[in-house]
């Protein structure tokens, strides 16, 4: 069962510079998991390194819930793709399309 996801939760990059970061903010703002906005496709993550020299950038969650939304949006769950990696942290409590 996959765990619904939230600001502030992990992800590996797929990355050697920052192998590990967070999702700063996401693009809903209605839906609530253990009292921190949800994730959808589309959530930013904070300001991470990556390459070869290691060159600041900001991703995304690429992938989410097949018929889970948030305003009309896939629902962002653990192991959906987000940067060149995937979500690592969930929610405890509360999982999407389990």
């Amino acid at each position: 069962m996959p765990a619904a996801t939230r600001i502030g939760d992990q992800l590996a990059t797929g990355h050697g510079c920052t192998s590990v970061t967070v999702i700063a903010s996401t693009p809903q703002s209605t839906v609530f998991v253990n009292n921190i906005l949800t994730n959808v496709i589309g959530a930013l993550t904070v300001v991470h390194t990556i390459g070869g020299i290691c060159v600041p950038h900001v991703a995304q969650i690429n992938a989410g819930s097949p018929d889970v939304f948030v305003e009309k949006i896939p629902w962002g769950r653990v192991t959906d793709s987000t940067d060149a990696g995937q979500m690592i942290q969930g929610s405890p409590d509360v999982f999407v399309n389990g």
